[in-house]
């Protein structure tokens, strides 16, 4: 039987730096570095995020909003990527430029959070799971330009 804890608390294990135009890596916290084991083998990989400019009482009571598309609908946050969420993560898939053991880093190529943002997870992308080659999504949302990671 699953223990089941009333409060969930999820842990800093990085945080996405950017300390000029050029430069986005992610800062592993020192005890999580063991966890990169083998990530080199890997050329993407998917980045859990915490979304602090959104965690607030506010935000986090949004259940609704009107994605920025022309003729979009009042949807739920579930059906969109608002940052007003009951629970403010944000998910990315980035590109891995290096590795950079003897500090910690993690070059990549973009990522949509801001400087110091924690990450809380990230896990190796795997083509084989992790797309889905004719998925469906509302007519407001059709017309998007691809915005794959091309690193």
């Amino acid at each position: 039987m699953m223990d089941v804890k009333p409060e969930l608390c999820a842990k800093i294990v990085g945080r996405v730096r950017k300390p000029d135009d050029d430069t986005i890596f992610i800062q592993i916290e020192d005890q999580f570095w063991d966890a990169t084991l083998n990530m080199e083998k890997f050329s993407h990989i998917i980045v859990l995020w915490w979304i602090t400019e959104k965690d607030r009482t506010l935000d986090r009571m949004n259940l609704t909003g009107t994605p920025p598309k022309e003729n979009a609908e009042l949807s739920g946050v579930f059906a969109t990527r608002s940052p007003r969420r009951p629970t403010p993560i944000g998910v990315s898939i980035v590109a891995i430029k290096r590795i950079v053991p003897e500090s910690k880093k993690i070059i990549i190529d973009q990522i949509d959070a801001f400087d110091n943002t924690p990450i809380v997870d990230i896990k190796p992308y795997m083509p084989s799971s992790d797309r889905v080659d004719n998925a469906e999504v509302p007519s407001w949302f059709k017309d998007n330009k691809p915005r794959y990671t091309t690193y």
